[in-house]
């Protein structure tokens, strides 16, 4: 169990330019964090800022400059002239439904009634399918427009052609070293032309398309613009910034139902709709119908005009994505639990059988975010004796290149670096994890190495206003190529802590430094309220935005990374905080050594549960570990110091029972030694055993501190023992009380109950590190 916090990521710091980035501040009359973000995108002259905060039409390229333009627009109004059939063939994700979208509403302008085709995931699969083409034949249609996909579909499209169907194919994914044949193929990346942007989503390519169609730009349709562009994470820069700026206001007063309605399901606001809204709100749920399903309700939610049917289709889709929500959350915790054996491997490959396939990418992201490495996850079917999924990679692995490397063991795959799907037999996913992580050795040779995460601003927690988010907005909308600005906060405490979400799997938190606070959320790192103390020195970074609650809006950090630079204590001494740590410890969440000094019931009791050290009878381990538990209070300091020095803890937890529960040991006062001697002198001979109660109330002192102080005067000869009683001896020495053993051993009992139990959480901390931090 390692509960000290490090970052899961390596925070690069940006380089501190202040001269120049003053300078810009001034001449682009901006706020001077503003400038540090702009100087860092490589923004440096009030010019280049001004294009960048308001860009104009100008940014906009001719869609003739897009390869086979001309042919697509001669085949469409061909097809028109003589009423043949137009299909559009889409894509069950966000991308691909709102370019299926975009097309139909803009054939439909020009006069044309087209079919709209979206390929089930688990019928027809990924792109152009020959079974979906002959049915589309067979049904009438005469022309084939495939929209973010077919450039890969070499097999799949000469086919189309074969049967009769005209083909063009608009598509904006990586061109292959073969064109498929088609009558015309529209790609920002076709290797004959030489189109200005190269970062086009599939819906930009549609968008072209019904440009070139209508011959103006069809504002009506830039809301579908954004919402396909923001879903596939394309570069939001060039004329995507300037179409998704605007789709964006288009969305805020969008009239087409299916967007208010989901607007009204998830209690969005449309006039404060954001890029981040598209990403993590309404695209997930166009998404998700594709995800377990057919992407159907995601395409008729765009474009229907019935309000009612709206509003159904928003209700369903709602549900479809808590469903897949659902879905992720639990394969998430069954692929974590395959992860542990295989811990020290380069590339993580897990699989489970039924495991839904339409969410495995998702999963592979996730586990990816836990563990800085490449991740494959597959859902096993052992009735076709398949494995099929999704990969997910880091920028040290490219991933399409390591599978192509062992094409032998698959029997399907496709991708590009950072992603791949794949098939293969089942009996080959053992000889795949081999062979990958042989093959990413190499490239991989340390497998702690973290994914770098670039911090924009360090700030202190009273900087993080509402208006500096309102000054960073002009910086927006914010995505792939301009990335939302990531801010760090450092040496901040906690001011309160809690899980939240139905499962707890998230963390609500609040940040202190002095009298600053800032709230802060964390998405799927509930877990990590067991690993933070409120005395802690944290290290943040996130991402700052808005919260509005009951008309008051206040500045809230999404947290994308989380650290303690200093070891950790976690103070167990009372039994509710006990109570709780033995609730939540779990197999996967143990500490690594639970350190017993004297305390045989929690040994018996516990030895079959946890990783015990008896510090009576074990043997010291003789190699350090991340995590302690100190179950009760230490009888010689000597050996809690060995302990220490060979463990070498990052995280105490410090129960530091009593486990005799005598209570407190107390140190009787020379008032009350010299009045037990008087009383022995008065009454000798005195039978302690026998008359212990009685004296006990006499001189109202404990019959344990009777007993103590029986043995400090024996052991110094004050007294002497004649038939079982105490007797003055007459020739006693002269002795300070400290020279008794016992009393010497009370006095060490006493020192260490204030070290353990009476001292602070700052003076136990110090107890076990010093000022060590």
């Amino acid at each position: 169990m390692k509960n000290v916090l490090a970052s899961n990521y390596e925070w690069q710091e940006r380089e501190n330019n202040q001269e120049e980035i003053e300078t810009l501040a001034k001449a682009a009359n901006v706020a001077l964090p503003v400038a540090a973000l702009l100087w860092e995108r490589q923004l440096r002259t009030p010019a280049e800022v001004e294009a960048f905060i308001h860009p104009t039409e100008e940014v906009i390229h001719d869609p003739f400059l897009l390869s086979d333009m001309d042919k697509a627009l001669e085949i469409i109004e061909e097809a028109l002239a003589e009423d043949k059939k137009i299909m559009i063939y889409g894509d069950y994700d966000a991308d691909g439904v709102t370019s299926t979208a975009v097309l139909y509403e803009a054939l439909q302008i020009i006069g044309a009634d087209p079919g709209c085709f979206i390929p089930n995931r688990f019928v027809e699969g990924y792109g152009p399918n020959k079974e979906a083409f002959k049915k589309i034949k067979a049904d009438g249609y005469d022309l084939l427009i495939t929209v973010d996909n077919g450039i890969a579909g070499i097999d799949e499209l000469a086919y189309a052609r074969e049967i009769g169907l005209q083909v063009i194919c608009t598509d904006h994914h990586e061109v292959g070293e073969i064109l498929p044949d088609a009558d015309a193929i529209v790609h920002p990346k076709h290797p004959d032309f030489q189109y200005p942007f190269k970062e086009l989503a599939g819906v930009g390519v549609a968008f072209k398309l019904a440009q070139a169609l209508l011959g103006e730009i069809p504002v009506e349709l830039l809301d579908l613009y954004a919402l396909g562009t923001i879903g596939d994470m394309v570069s939001l820069t060039d004329e995507n910034r300037f179409f998704v700026q605007a789709g964006l206001k288009q969305l805020a007063i969008t009239e087409r139902p299916g967007l208010q309605a989901l607007y009204r399901q998830l209690n969005l606001d449309a006039s404060l709709v954001t890029e981040e809204m598209v990403g993590f709100k309404i695209a997930p749920h166009l998404n998700a119908a594709g995800r377990l399903g057919s992407a159907e309700k995601a395409l008729a939610l765009l474009v229907t005009k019935d309000v009612d049917e709206a509003k159904q289709l928003a209700i369903d889709l709602v549900a479809i994505n808590d469903e897949r929500k659902k879905i992720v959350n639990e394969l998430v915790l069954e692929a974590d639990e395959q992860v542990q054996p295989f811990l020290n491997d380069k590339v993580l490959i897990v699989a489970g059988e039924n495991w839904h396939e339409g969410v495995l990418g998702i999963v592979a992201s996730r586990l990816i975010e836990a563990y800085q490495r490449p991740v494959i996850v597959l859902s096993i079917n052992k009735s076709k004796n398949i494995a099929k999924g999704s990969g997910r990679s880091i920028p040290a692995l490219n991933l399409y290149d390591a599978l192509n490397a062992h094409v032998s063991l698959i029997t399907r795959f496709g991708g590009h670096a950072g992603a791949a799907g794949l098939t293969l037999p089942l009996e080959n996913v053992a000889e795949l994890r081999t062979a990958i992580n042989n093959y990413a050795a190499p490239l991989l040779a340390d497998v702690s190495t973290k994914l770098p995460l670039r911090i924009d601003l360090t700030l202190h927690v009273e900087e993080a206003t509402l208006a500096l988010i309102e000054d960073m907005k002009v910086l927006a909308p914010f995505g792939t190529d301009n990335p939302k600005p990531l801010v760090k906060f450092s040496n901040v405490r906690l001011a309160g802590i809690r899980q939240i979400g139905a499962d707890n799997s998230h963390l609500k938190a609040t940040f202190k430094e002095e009298e600053a606070t800032v709230e802060a959320i964390g998405f799927n790192i509930g877990h990590l309220k067991n690993t933070l103390n409120m005395s802690d020195d944290i290290d943040v970074v996130g991402e700052l935005s808005i919260n509005e609650w009951r008309n008051q809006q206040m500045v809230q950090l999404q947290i994308k990374d989380i650290a303690v630079p200093n070891k950790q204590l976690f103070d167990l001494r009372g039994e509710s905080e006990w109570a709780k740590f033995c609730k939540n410890l779990t197999p996967s969440q143990q500490p690594d050594l639970f350190v017993v000094f004297n305390h045989p019931t929690f040994v018996s009791e516990w030895a079959d549960k946890v990783t015990i050290y008896d510090v009576t009878k074990d043997v010291l381990p003789t190699q350090a570990v991340e995590t302690i538990v100190i179950v009760d209070m230490p009888t010689d300091a000597l050996k809690l110091d060995e302990v220490l020095t060979v463990l070498q803890p990052q995280n105490i937890y410090a129960r530091l029972e009593n486990p005799d529960n005598k209570g407190l040991v107390v140190m009787p006062s020379r008032e009350e030694f010299g009045e037990f001697f008087k009383f022995v002198a008065r009454y000798e001979p005195v039978d302690v055993k026998k008359q212990h109660p009685a004296i006990c109330q006499k001189l109202n002192i404990s019959k344990n501190n009777l007993y103590f102080m029986t043995s400090v005067f024996f052991e110094l000869e004050f007294v002497k023992i004649e038939k079982d009683c105490l007797v003055i001896n007459p020739n006693a020495p002269k002795h300070p009380l400290t020279e008794a053993p016992t009393y010497k051993k009370r006095q060490a009992i006493e020192a260490l109950q204030q070290r353990f139990v009476y001292s602070n959480y700052t003076a136990l901390y110090e107890v076990f590190w010093g000022n060590d931090n």
